[in-house]
């Protein structure tokens, strides 16, 4: 088993077609200190030309899962998980990578794997340079702007573990082969656009981990590189007079799913930096762990979709080396 799967997420719905971003980001992900890890190429719906380049580039270096049919990334990011895992098995950890994303600290997936390797981690989040929403999401105050101001703050005292109902927007992140053993799936996938992250410190609570944001490691990051949620825009979907903390894929409503009397009794919340579901805090203890076995149970039916909402096993795709 390797210890960690790469996979670097591109989207091709927006006909946004960034093959030099693409060849540089992937070409600097390979030159890491670290050989202990596949890389996987996770496309939906980007050209066939786009493809031919990336392999042909980087021909035997990496795995291309092209998808061919319209879904959310957190879908297509578990497709490819999915993919590697049934060729080579389970790996220690998945790497999700933001197309817009590059690493250019070479010592990043060795120091990334040290702290899997620990087990006190359901999640490791380098920061990205912008687009991280970290006083809105943490509870600051301010936005983005003030990114200077909040690092200050938050790793005064080293990097920082994220409480219970707080987050930030991820656009690199590894999670434990602990979590997507338990849950079935790496992500969330009843999200169509925003909130999986405002899902994460629940999914890393009910199994006794931490989900902890990196002070060392600043990510560069091309904002919305392949478009916004292509495919499923918030924009609209705000638009039609609906809230985005409520924009579902294949299922009826989020709120339906998550929003319930079982939810609140085993600790869950829900987008709490809107306010919209708060967690009872008597359900956690001061290691931001949750002290019931219900929640786990809870998150794995309502966070995830069933077989017969989504089957991956028959999404269109070619998946190659």
């Amino acid at each position: 088993m390797k210890s960690i799967l790469v996979i670097y997420n591109t989207c091709g719905i927006s006909n946004r077609e960034h093959l030099d971003d693409y060849v540089s980001s992937i070409r600097l992900i390979l030159e890491q200190d670290f050989n202990d890890f596949d890389l996987a190429v996770s496309s939906c719906l980007n050209k066939q030309t786009t493809i031919d380049s990336i392999r042909s580039e980087f021909q035997g270096s990496l795995y291309i899962n092209h998808i061919k049919e319209c879904h959310p990334v957190n879908v297509t990011f578990n497709h490819t998980a999915k993919k590697c895992i049934e060729k080579n098995g389970a790996y220690g950890g998945y790497l999700y990578v933001d197309s817009g994303t590059s690493f250019p600290q070479k010592d990043l997936l060795s120091s990334l794997n040290n702290y899997l390797k620990t087990g006190k981690y359901g999640m490791i989040t380098p920061q990205p340079e912008n687009d991280t929403e970290y006083f809105n999401g943490l509870g600051a105050g301010r936005r983005d702007k003030d990114n200077d101001y909040a690092r200050k703050i938050l790793f005064k005292d080293g990097d920082y573990i994220i409480p219970i109902g707080k987050g930030v927007g991820t656009h690199t992140n590894l999670i434990s082969e602990e979590l997507r053993k338990t849950y079935g799936n790496v992500y969330p996938d009843i999200f169509a656009s925003h909130c999986t992250e405002s899902t994460f410190s629940f999914l890393n609570a009910a199994l006794k981990k931490n989900w902890i944001l990196l002070k060392d490691y600043i990510l560069p990051h091309k904002i919305s590189l392949d478009g916004q949620s292509s495919g499923f825009s918030p924009a609209l979907w705000q638009l039609s007079g609906k809230p985005t903390y409520d924009h579902p894929y294949i299922i009826d409503s989020i709120l339906e799913r998550l929003t319930s009397q079982e939810a609140t009794d085993c600790g869950f919340g829900y987008e709490e930096c809107r306010g919209v579901m708060r967690h009872d805090a008597k359900q956690f203890d001061e290691n931001y762990h949750c002290t019931n076995e219900d929640l786990k149970h809870f998150i794995k039916e309502n966070l995830f979709l069933k077989k017969q909402e989504l089957n991956y096993d028959e999404i269109e795709h070619e998946f190659f080396y």
